[in-house]
């Protein structure tokens, strides 16, 4: 008679007793907690710092961004948000875990500076702002009102506090507009497009120099750039969002043509240039109908 072995059953870990919340938001703090302090918590979570996480905080504020501007908003929006939420969670745990801050003292703080610069809406003075202009400039009287109380030097300057570490663009912008709420404005639009054909000018002859020097033409372009950014601002636009949705649009014509290529079975650099631009306003006229 064979031997038969003894089988064993294999039962499943039992999950650990992460969170009794109940609430979303405290159970996304409990469970950030035990990642990062209890003993079976994940590794890389705990080794993370706030200069670490930095570039992720980044780049899930720009994917929120991606969804938002393809339209994806009652798809995707939520869960772009809630990895935006995360780094936020998670920046606040490291300084609860050095006893400097919380989740709870990040949401205060700007609970605290709402209530600040809302004071006719939120506050004790009279509701008399309605128009979106009477507001912010009140917003930014209030900021000036902050700055002096943090003790701001006599020779400091109205863009101190415009961080270094903003995208060029957008820095730009917040630069420029810093400098015209200040009264350093052009009075109308045409003096701005004379302004960028100036620059367009003086781009035009580093380039065309007998021996082109590439600092200048760096500088002139950065010029160049500069106008433009500013040109946006002036009409209300903001630069990073129109040249992120320009890229978006190249990206979308590009993967047009190179599909419709394949389906000739050319290439790119094969294919004549009528051929190419055909297919490209075809992606164009697609989008025109989607609108």
């Amino acid at each position: 008679m064979p031997i038969r072995k003894k089988t064993v059953k294999k039962t499943a870990k039992a999950k650990p007793v992460v969170t009794t919340a109940t609430r979303p938001i405290d159970r996304l703090l409990d469970i950030m907690q035990y990642l990062r302090n209890h003993k079976d918590g994940c590794a890389w979570t705990q080794e993370q710092t706030h200069r670490s996480l930095s570039p992720y905080l980044i780049e899930e504020a720009y994917e929120t961004a991606d969804i938002i501007d393809q339209g994806h908003v009652d798809d995707h929006l939520r869960d772009e948000l809630g990895d935006v939420l995360l780094q936020i969670v998670f920046h606040a745990s490291i300084a609860q875990g050095r006893k400097s801050f919380d989740f709870d003292d990040v949401a205060q703080a700007i609970v605290d500076k709402l209530e600040r610069r809302y004071p006719t809406i939120l506050g004790d003075e009279p509701n008399t702002l309605k128009t979106p202009e009477e507001i912010d400039r009140r917003w930014e009287e209030i900021k000036a009102e902050e700055r002096k109380k943090k003790g701001v030097k006599k020779d400091a300057s109205i863009l101190d506090e415009i961080s270094t570490a903003l995208p060029s663009l957008l820095r730009s912008n917040k630069l420029k507009g810093r400098a015209a709420k200040a009264g350093w404005e052009w009075p109308d639009t045409s003096m701005l497009l004379d302004k960028i054909a100036e620059e367009v000018g003086e781009l035009q002859d580093e380039i065309n120099a007998k021996k082109i020097d590439k600092q200048k033409v760096s500088n002139e372009l950065g010029d160049l750039m500069f106008m433009i950014v500013d040109f946006a601002r002036w009409h209300g636009i903001d630069a990073e969002d129109a040249l992120r949705e320009t890229n978006n649009r190249f990206e979308r014509r590009f993967r047009h043509m190179e599909q419709g290529l394949k389906k000739r079975k050319t290439t790119i650099k094969d294919a004549p240039r009528t051929l190419r631009r055909a297919l490209w306003d075809e992606a164009k006229a697609l989008e025109k109908k989607k609108k």
